[in-house]
């Protein structure tokens, strides 16, 4: 098993959860009706619960991502080449739609094919 996929190896694991795993962690528990506190776990057992939570159903049929904080069309940077996250949501969306995955895109493009997506696969 690679060190990646077993948190509690983490040479950082110990530490205090990271702000990004805290609040990913308060909106899955929301959507989930799951009470947690991130602030009681270490950097490892945030990790855990993140897919333990991922893995559980969701109790808030509506709980989704929601829309960009920011309309993508408006991004200075949204010409740059989409990044690793985004690729990944729409290549999991297209799989699960029975799209062909595209090869390269950029921010803004990425953004609003993961809309488009969401909205064919009720992701």
């Amino acid at each position: 098993m690679s060190q990646l996929n077993n948190p509690s190896q983490w040479t950082t694991g110990g530490d205090a959860p990271t702000d990004k795993q805290k609040a990913f962690i308060s909106t899955l528990a929301s959507s989930k009706n799951d009470s947690v506190d991130p602030d009681q776990l270490n950097k490892s057992e945030a990790s855990a619960k993140i897919n333990e939570l991922k893995d559980k159903p969701t109790q808030n049929g509506d709980a989704s991502a929601g829309q960009p904080i920011q309309d993508p069309n408006t991004w200075s940077t949204g010409d740059d080449k989409a990044t690793g996250k985004q690729m990944g949501y729409v290549a999991v969306m297209a799989k699960k739609a029975g799209e062909s995955v595209p090869s390269e895109m950029g921010k803004t493009e990425a953004s609003q094919k993961i809309e488009e997506l969401k909205g064919k696969t009720g992701m």
